[in-house]
């Protein structure tokens, strides 16, 4: 008896320290495209880089939609200035794993956005580390970021960071589309 229960104690420690089911602290998961139920979320120790645990979101089965574990932030700190969400990323049979970052304005309307769309890793990847750089204007009421998974498989997120960069440091969204001044090319001939 003795030892059963030493074994099962021993068992529930380390399924205690790899998997936690809950939503972290601070953090929201939205589903776009699907029911939330082909979703889940949490934290894990058993699979990180460089903090205590990692966050993760995981397809239950293939879906056209995607989850994302997020945050959204007051813009008024950080408004006129260039900021960073960079951290680890590593995914598993994922359709895409992402870092994604978007500035509101007033008006609710995105003034800047980059979601790693042309960068992500799919598949299985090891640990690899991401930058998505914007600016926040002046007029920017909002700041939402996270982490993304598209389609399948799973995503991990380690060793996360929010900060204030200059302006060497590029920015890695697209930038607003200029339009030109008159019509061109109507001939076709470039």
């Amino acid at each position: 008896m003795k030892n059963l229960f030493a074994t099962a104690m021993l068992l529930a420690a380390g399924l205690a320290g790899a998997a936690h089911a809950a939503t972290p602290s601070g953090w929201f998961m939205y589903v776009n495209g699907a029911p939330s139920s082909d979703f889940d979320t949490g934290t894990e120790s058993s699979t990180r880089t460089s903090g205590a645990t990692s966050a993760f979101l995981r397809a239950k089965a293939d879906s056209a939609g995607f989850a994302t574990l997020m945050q959204t932030i007051d813009a008024s700190t950080y408004q006129g200035k260039r900021v960073r969400l960079s951290g680890y990323l590593r995914t598993k049979d994922a359709g895409k794993g992402q870092l994604w970052m978007r500035v509101d304005g007033a008006d609710r309307k995105s003034v800047a956005f980059d979601n790693m769309d042309d960068r992500a890793p799919q598949g299985d990847k090891t640990w690899q580390h991401f930058d998505v750089v914007l600016d926040v204007p002046e007029q920017a009421r909002d700041i939402a970021f996270g982490l993304l998974l598209q389609n399948k498989g799973e995503v991990w997120a380690d060793g996360l960071a929010f900060d204030v960069v200059d302006k060497t440091v590029p920015t890695t969204g697209k930038q607003p589309h200029t339009l030109p001044a008159a019509p061109v090319n109507m001939d076709f001939s470039r």
